[in-house]
């Protein structure tokens, strides 16, 4: 798999939308400032040096851009990954859901209706299919609004209503939640938002501790931020296990320095497993990550998953850098909240 960088990688998704739009690139570039200019231009090299695209310039704009086979194989990759992480995130309920309504596309009207012997085989596929979701409706949509018309529709054994009751229900984002196990609380406008209890959780490997998790701490700790850290957080007889899980589900934020210690090691993958559940769930920022004495390609390479998410290189800031920038995060949250 070509490896690109994420500006280049949103250029050429936005050359893939905009690709019958005469004129854009042009309107691009010409209201672009020096900087973004740069990135369009460095993005567009990028692309075409790893044989994503073709491009041709006249007065310094790109007049022809063609996409090439590496760059629709490069977006169906990235595609079929994404998909991928989803399911990896997805509870039963919903990967039972989407399976019907995947199953229900194969069994399109047309070939139900026809007498010969594939209309009788999709007729018998189809018959398999509505028991299915009457076992589905039965397992879990006993208490969603659109249970009765279940009912009804399941009685008639009527397939397209069916597939559009289980199409409304993959769109009912608070009943999916509420069956993920996502509790949702109703906060009286009069009652302030509960706080949480930690701003941040800081998800290392052990190895890192002395040149750079300790040093870290004690300058977030000097800007009153409030820190789960394993060193400090956890007391003598405590369920290590219970706590650190705990103070996942706790934390505002997660600042989470990933190097090679940080590889394959139990603990600190389970950490980052249910930050990105966390993320993925909520829709909101919550993942920080520092890369620790390893490239962004190591990273993307180990972490595919963590990829698309900003990064930042400890090489490159100080502790104390690294902490501010840190509280300008948390300020900004709490401006929205």
């Amino acid at each position: 798999m070509i490896m690109i960088s994420i500006e280049a990688e949103k250029i050429l998704f936005e050359i893939m939308e905009h690709k019958s739009e005469g004129g854009y690139w042009k309107r691009r570039f010409d209201d672009a400032d020096d900087r973004e200019d740069a990135i369009l231009r460095g993005s567009f090299k990028e692309l075409k040096d790893n044989n994503l695209i073709d491009t041709k310039w006249a007065s310094n704009i790109p007049y022809y851009i063609n996409v090439l086979k590496d760059g629709y194989l490069y977006q169906q990759h990235k595609e079929e990954q994404e998909k991928a992480e989803r399911e990896l995130t997805m509870s039963n309920f919903e990967k039972k859901l989407f399976k019907l309504l995947n199953r229900a596309k194969s069994l399109d009207a047309p070939n139900r209706m026809k007498i010969d012997e594939a209309g009788k085989e999709q007729n018998l596929q189809a018959d398999i299919w509505m028991d299915d979701v009457q076992i589905f409706y039965s397992t879990y949509l006993n208490n969603h609004a659109l249970s009765s018309r279940f009912n009804l529709l399941l009685t008639q054994r009527n397939f397209d209503g069916l597939v559009a009751a289980l199409t409304s229900i993959s769109n009912d984002i608070d009943f999916i939640e509420n069956m993920n196990g996502v509790e949702k609380v109703e906060v009286p406008k009069y009652q302030a938002k509960t706080l949480p209890e930690y701003d941040v959780f800081i998800s290392h490997a052990n190895k890192d501790k002395a040149d750079l998790i300790e040093e870290l701490y004690q300058s977030l700790s000097k800007l009153g931020i409030s820190i789960f850290y394993d060193k400090e957080s956890l007391e003598w007889g405590d369920n290590w296990k219970e706590r650190i899980l705990n103070g996942t589900k706790k934390a505002e934020f997660a600042i989470i320095v990933i190097s090679e210690n940080f590889f394959d090691r139990e603990w600190t993958e389970r950490e980052l497993s249910e930050f990105l559940n966390r993320q993925n769930r909520n829709g909101q920022k919550l993942i920080l990550p520092i890369i620790h004495n390893i490239t962004n390609e190591q990273l993307k390479s180990k972490y595919p998953n963590v990829a698309d998410i900003q990064v930042i290189d400890s090489s490159d800031y100080n502790c104390d850098q690294i902490a501010l920038l840190f509280a300008r995060q948390l300020i900004k949250r709490l401006k929205t909240e």
